[in-house]
């Protein structure tokens, strides 16, 4: 058996922030396993490690960011095994989110408890009714056989849930625990940190070629007609320049706040003839600035889709519209606050970041150690006018569309 000892610890260093502290909470949890596993059914056993698969179980139950991340990941694997079927295991809320883009043959809704929650009780609660149904789904799932399951997720419960499938072949990474329950322990890429390339890893190292072409997402001609819709009865050109500003972010620490947001909107307006689209979520709602050419959309989620893809710009927080832009192929100006842009930033070449880099404490993720989140509150206005007055000069250059702006002071 290969001493994966300092490689694994190089790993948790560069891909993780990973305390010593939770390292033995993870070594705990652990040996509880390896105690109770052998009490269950094992997962079936593994025929021709090199077969083509007849049915794959991709396990990425996290929320929108992760699965607009995923997306490159799948039109790969659909690449490499047109003819199977391919499950993904889905957050409940967005089991429909890559419903006709032809990557995912069926969706299994989930609702995984430690995905649920940020009240560290909440998540592992013993008594929650959420075990009842997670059980279910995992029961369910182990009577279908898949022949592989993949994660790329890092993370010793997603290992845990692979064994539990009964899937034959459990492909993941085993450097932050549970590397027992695997079969195929696949070594990340240290030079290639983003959570979309951990994924594509997956397929590297197994020996397929990969196509690295910008990842992309299909609006249909009902998404489009409808966003044409919607400028036409604000009134808005069809050769203008549209900025969305979405300020929405699910997790609290990563929202800049709308009263920024908003005097970033004033700043384009004064500066610029584009039009702005400010984009409010139904269940979050905020109220943009009353400005000439500002135009409030709180729309469902498809109509979302189609909106945002007539933008030329989209500035918001580190979120997950940031990935969909990507995937719309949207440049976009994010503002990052508490993780870390070289995991989890976008990824398209116009691309832009707003940062205070020198707060050591980040990445922190859901839980900000002091009363704000300062990486976010010290960033203003003005620092993100200027990366936006920046895309905008950048996009002219090769967008003929924006030649309807005039010169941005």
């Amino acid at each position: 058996m290969p001493n994966h000892g300092g490689a694994d610890a190089a790993a948790r260093a560069t891909l993780l922030k990973l305390t010593p502290r939770k390292w033995r909470m993870i070594g705990f949890f652990e040996s509880a396993l390896k105690l109770v596993l052998p009490l269950l059914p094992s997962p079936r056993s593994l025929n021709g490690a090199d077969a083509v698969p007849k049915s794959i179980l991709v396990v990425e139950y996290w929320n929108l960011g992760d699965l607009a991340i995923l997306v490159p990941f799948l039109q790969n694997l659909r690449r490499a095994f047109p003819a199977a079927h391919i499950a993904l295991l889905v957050n409940c809320a967005l089991a429909s989110l890559l419903d006709g883009q032809g990557l995912v043959d069926e969706f299994i809704p989930v609702r995984v408890p430690w995905a649920q929650h940020f009240s560290r009780w909440k998540k592992y609660n013993v008594f929650s009714g959420l075990w009842i149904s997670f059980a279910r789904t995992l029961h369910s799932i182990r009577k279908r056989q898949f022949e592989w399951s993949l994660s790329g997720r890092m993370d010793v419960r997603d290992n845990l849930l692979m064994w539990l499938s009964g899937a034959a072949r459990r492909i993941g990474y085993g450097f932050a625990g549970g590397a027992f329950l695997l079969t195929d322990r696949v070594p990340p890429n240290l030079s290639s940190p983003h959570r979309a390339d951990l994924w594509l890893n997956l397929l590297e190292q197994l020996g397929h070629q990969l196509d690295r072409s910008a990842a992309s997402f299909t609006i249909t001609d009902v998404q489009t007609a409808s966003a044409r819709a919607f400028l036409s009865d604000r009134g808005i050109p069809q050769d203008a320049f549209l900025i969305g500003v979405h300020p929405g972010a699910r997790i609290a620490t990563r929202r800049w706040g709308d009263d920024h947001f908003a005097a970033v909107t004033k700043g384009i307006l004064r500066s610029t003839e584009a039009h702005v689209v400010w984009f409010s979520d139904p269940a979050h709602p905020s109220k943009g600035p009353h400005c000439e050419r500002c135009h409030l959309a709180t729309l469902d989620f498809r109509s979302f889709l189609g909106l945002l893809a007539q933008c030329q710009l989209l500035v918001c927080n580190d979120s997950g519209p940031m990935h969909l832009a990507n995937l719309l192929h949207v440049p976009v100006v994010a503002v990052f606050g508490s993780t870390n842009p070289t995991w989890f930033g976008p990824r398209g070449g116009r691309d832009r970041i707003v940062i205070r880099p020198e707060f050591w404490c980040r990445p922190c993720f859901d839980y900000c150690m002091f009363d704000q989140p300062y990486c976010l509150s010290t960033i203003s206005p003005e620092n993100v006018i200027r990366s936006v007055a920046e895309s905008i000069s950048e996009i002219r250059e090769v967008a003929p569309r924006a030649e309807k702006l005039i010169g941005v002071k």
